[in-house]
């Protein structure tokens, strides 16, 4: 009876705090998704009641989601298009990444111009040796139409094309479209033919980044702006809709202590 009434006892006494913890959902891209898992890691560590919640489902699903209220953070890793712009939403920049050309590790090609990039991508080239690698096929792999990713790649790669009064892309309809940074790191890593391009803090040991126009691309030579391909990462909210814990998450993720992670993760800080 005792050991039942202690048992008892424990659980009331957890369920205030169970109350009391706040979620901050935080949604939309993969790219930016991926760091900011690890900043909440470390933000949840040093705030014991607060929860984040962080859910990679691109650029567009993110800014729709605050829009909607479905989420109290958005994540883009692009600029918001026109027809997205809202007074009621906000934007904070939090750090600058880059966007890397990758292959399999196998692949003997080294570095791509961006005319041959746009003629792989737009199906005009359509075997390595055309670029001076072995004779295979180029299977070509991007990412979905809602994502960041592949909006800020053919931005800067000219891959679009308008038709009436809209802007449309011009990746051949062959290509192998994928959702997140890591299916098409994980499918270049398994096809020696493929070729893709993802966020340049995604990139690890089991794919080969291309140099582009004849530049690595490290993070010196992003921030000293010889490697052009770069997009922003991008924080989205509405202002009366920011919970305390949000708005305080927001902040921490412009701290010395975050900016410093961002730069150690291959990113370029906003705060210096």
């Amino acid at each position: 009876m005792l050991l039942r009434l202690a048992s008892l006892l424990a659980v009331i006494t957890l369920l205030p705090i169970q109350a009391n913890a706040k979620t901050v959902t935080v949604s939309g891209s993969t790219s930016v998704s991926h760091i900011l898992e690890i900043l909440a890691e470390q933000y949840e560590q040093q705030h014991s009641d607060a929860s984040i919640a962080v859910q990679g489902t691109g650029s567009s699903a993110g800014i729709s989601a605050v829009k909607q209220d479905a989420a109290e953070l958005g994540m883009s890793s692009r600029f918001l298009k026109e027809d997205e712009i809202r007074p009621d939403v906000s934007t904070t920049l939090i750090a600058h990444d880059g966007i890397a050309l990758v292959v399999n590790k196998n692949n003997p090609i080294d570095t791509l111009s961006k005319a041959q990039v746009m003629g792989i991508y737009q199906g005009k080239i359509t075997n390595w040796k055309q670029v001076g690698g072995d004779d295979l096929p180029i299977a070509v792999v991007s990412r979905e139409n809602a994502s960041g990713s592949r909006f800020s790649f053919e931005d800067f790669m000219g891959l679009t094309r308008t038709i009436g009064d809209k802007s449309v892309s011009d990746i051949n309809a062959k290509a192998l479209v994928v959702n997140t940074n890591g299916m098409v790191k994980s499918l270049i890593a398994r096809n020696k033919h493929a070729i893709g391009y993802m966020s340049l803090g995604s990139v690890d040991d089991s794919v080969k980044p291309l140099d582009f126009e004849g530049v690595s691309p490290s993070l010196t030579n992003l921030e000293s702006g010889q490697y052009k391909i770069s997009r922003p990462f991008i924080m989205l909210y509405k202002s009366k809709k920011l919970t305390s814990d949000g708005r305080d998450f927001l902040h921490y993720l412009l701290s010395e202590n975050s900016q410093k992670i961002l730069h150690d993760r291959g990113y370029i800080p906003v705060v210096h």
